[in-house]
């Protein structure tokens, strides 16, 4: 992916990144047995360049995960953008990385001292999985610069014109 934005409408791979790490939260979806799609809104990091959920054991979006890796996690904000992730969901065993997600989650919630430890604690019990974002493809939406382009027809797709 190129930085550079190759429309109006696009973020550049800076914005998307910039984007991700500054969204307060993401919508995962996977695809539930019968076939019927399913979403939750869910909290995000990014920790090492990848970006991380957490979850319990056993909740149907793991389950579902576990059958059929394949997911599309949409982050957003309001007046800067979107970024749909296309990509698969990945659970990570690595005790070293659990601890820095776990970190990195208390980190966004601003915690310090023993709230934070007990913020840690609670995230950190029995049956919580980690689970890794894997992107296949990006799409984004650039409501900074979508507006003016818009506005003429110079910079709208043919179908459009």
């Amino acid at each position: 992916m190129a930085n550079q934005a190759t429309n109006p409408y696009e973020l550049s791979r800076d914005e998307i990144a910039a984007l991700i790490r500054d969204a307060n939260g993401c919508v995962m979806s996977w695809t539930r047995r019968d076939g019927h799609p399913a979403a939750a809104y869910v909290t995000h990091v990014v920790v090492d360049r990848g970006i991380y959920v957490t979850s319990r054991e056993g909740r149907g979006k793991n389950v579902a995960l576990r059958r059929d890796p394949r997911t599309a996690v949409v982050f957003e904000i309001p007046g800067r953008g979107g970024v749909t992730i296309i990509g698969r969901a990945e659970f990570c065993d690595d005790l070293g990385l659990r601890r820095r997600v776990m970190d990195a989650m208390a980190d966004r919630a601003t915690l310090k001292g023993e709230a934070r430890e007990t913020f840690i604690r609670n995230l950190d019990s029995p049956g919580r999985v980690v689970i890794r974002i894997v992107a296949g493809r990006y799409a984004s939406r650039n409501e900074r610069t979508a507006g003016t382009a818009y506005a003429s027809t110079a910079g709208m797709p043919s179908n459009y014109r």
